[in-house]
């Protein structure tokens, strides 16, 4: 029988809420006030300790996972045989066609998986080229379904003309035009979830219907691992997710499975990855959604793809940890994530229609599936110890473009859903604000003490050295496997961290932005990109300028203890030499 979270009380609630501006005040203050003594390394102590706690919860969840199955094993049957049963959906647009086979190679073998089911974003030429690739790979059971129409849009359509049809029946209010998008502002929350329902009802059939014309409903164990390509017009990454979701659900409740995993066309996945990331899950009924850690798998390509692999380590990996000691991470990365299908089915519609003052969203598909499955009472948990490896921008250009696109939808999720703080408690707000407020507020203090010599005295390069060597000592500890060398961690920290102020500040001006910013990898596509440099120059200036000030700040840092008459000067030629730099190679 299933499960389903129970939301916490509204008094737990109000606790929660009280918890959450308690004690960010409480640090605010503390940190104001009181420490004078190295504050960046105090809290890296803290983040640690987090993700350490989250790491040794995994590690018990494996361990009992592993001695389930040889009690399985014990009892004459194969562990991993009965691995728990799943679903994979993989979807990509215009995919570098070594690197999407790779990607579709890499799910021969895992134990639990039932069907494959893999997404094309677009059918004109240019993206038959990775149907091919699709009927290469799966060339025992393999069935292609051309979708004429993109699921998301024509859901849209039914519960606008549901919603359409109850205000005439019921107001006599004329019909608007059919297919318009549904405006929430307008009908009642009762009569838009009646309408999402409806919908939701109307085009899972649809999808039942279809899979049964091509025979492929009930799932056959003969031969080879099963799959099914869907591919249809290109509209963005969101749709073609939407569409294989409405199909993972309909073959989830032909075939009694319960979960799926999510992934994209660039990364690759590991024998053990499917198998503890749910079965880890499965161990939990009130897990809704997971994900495992990431590696990079191209980290050898360039320098900039070196220090992000590295950076994926030190920063990112120890963020989500936080929020994984407390079964509460903010976001499931788009390459590495896991739903249990009886919480996604009631979001899909209300995640595929998110707006944000009006604006639809696109970029922030996986991040806002994650704050809808909090909402709605789930726990989401972060499996460090199981791995996925994915590709990460060999360019300056491209992984700037790449960090600004995911701060903005930090900041969306972040703001727009305060509810999901007073469901999951203090530690879920107090990490969701420490990652917006602390680059702005030391992006402030650079430029003030660019600008005017005043320093901030409780910050310290020796304060900074901490939390440098402690990041780094410990992903050298627990990560050695995964870690590409010393050097790489330390710099990284360096790399992703000096421009994130300008990250910030412009990805908050241009929340509302929808591009993604680069093409995508294939031989027509690259050629397009081309001039991708001038195509976003406004988009990288702000990041431009702010490492002047940095640049800035380190000179005058060094020239008042070695020349101080020359100060102006020589903060004038570095920010210069800085700013001409970045241009130079993001324009080249």
């Amino acid at each position: 029988m299933a499960h389903l979270p129970v939301l916490p009380s509204v008094g737990k609630q109000a606790i929660n809420v009280v918890l959450c501006l308690a004690i960010f005040t409480f640090i605010f203050l503390y940190f104001r006030r009181y420490v004078y003594l190295f504050p960046i390394t105090f809290e890296s102590i803290w983040q640690i300790s987090l993700a350490e706690v989250n790491r040794r919860k995994n590690v018990r969840r494996i361990r009992n996972l592993e001695r389930s199955a040889a009690g399985d094993e014990e009892k004459g049957a194969r562990g991993k045989k009965l691995a728990t049963r799943h679903i994979a959906s993989v979807v990509g647009y215009r995919e570098e066609p070594n690197l999407f086979r790779k990607c579709l190679q890499s799910y021969a073998g895992s134990p639990g998986l039932e069907m494959m089911l893999v997404g094309i974003d677009g059918d004109h030429a240019e993206d038959m080229e990775m149907v091919q690739i699709v009927e290469q790979v799966f060339t025992e059971n393999l069935v292609k379904i051309h979708i004429d129409e993109p699921y998301g849009p024509l859901a849209v359509r039914i519960a606008q003309g549901y919603v359409d049809r109850r205000m005439e029946d019921e107001k006599g209010v004329e019909f608007k035009p059919y297919g318009k998008c549904v405006d929430p502002d307008e009908v009642s929350k009762e009569l838009l979830d009646e309408s999402y329902k409806y919908a939701c009802r109307m085009v899972f059939e649809k999808a039942v219907s279809t899979l049964q014309d091509h025979g492929v409903l009930k799932i056959s164990n003969k031969g080879g691992l099963p799959a099914i390509c869907l591919y249809q017009p290109h509209i963005c990454k969101k749709d073609i997710m939407f569409t294989n979701m409405v199909f993972s659900l309909a073959l989830g409740q032909a075939n009694d499975i319960d979960y799926l995993w999510t992934s994209d066309s660039d990364t690759w996945v590991y024998p053990e990855t499917l198998y503890h990331t749910i079965g880890c899950m499965s161990t939990d009924p009130l897990i809704g959604g997971s994900c495992s850690a990431l590696s990079i798998h191209n980290g050898g390509e360039s320098m900039i793809a070196g220090l992000g692999a590295a950076a994926y380590w030190t920063e990112l990996a120890i963020t989500r940890g936080q929020t994984g000691a407390v079964d509460s991470v903010d976001c499931q990365p788009g390459p590495c994530a896991a739903f249990r299908l009886i919480a996604l089915e009631p979001i899909l519609l209300k995640w595929y229609t998110q707006t944000s003052i009006g604006v639809k969203t696109v970029v922030n598909e996986d991040r806002h599936l994650t704050t809808n499955l909090l909402l709605n009472g789930w726990k989401v948990t972060f499996n460090t110890q199981t791995l996925a490896s994915t590709d990460t921008p060999t360019t300056l250009l491209r992984w700037l473009l790449q960090q600004m696109r995911w701060a903005r939808a930090t900041h969306i999720e972040t703001f727009q859903y305060p509810k999901v703080y007073s469901i999951h408690g203090p530690i879920l707000f107090v990490t969701a604000m420490r990652r917006f407020y602390g680059p702005l507020i030391i992006g402030v203090f650079t430029i003030r003490y660019v600008l005017t010599g005043y320093t901030v005295h409780t910050y310290s390069m020796t304060d900074l050295m901490g939390r440098i060597v402690l990041c780094t000592a410990y992903n050298r500890l627990v990560n050695r496997d995964n870690v590409n060398g010393v050097g790489f961690l330390i710099f990284s920290q360096m790399f992703y961290q000096l421009p994130l102020p300008g990250i910030m500040f412009w990805s908050v001006v241009t929340a509302l932005e929808g591009g993604w910013g680069t093409r995508m990898r294939n031989q027509s596509e690259t050629h397009k990109g081309r001039r991708a440099g001038f195509d976003n120059l406004w988009s990288t200036t702000a990041v431009v300028m702010w490492m002047g000030f940095v640049s800035a700040g380190f000179a005058r840092y060094i020239a008042v203890r070695i020349a101080p008459h020359l100060m102006v000067q020589l903060m004038l030629v570095s920010s210069s030499v800085t700013v001409g730099s970045l241009y130079y190679a993001l324009l080249g």
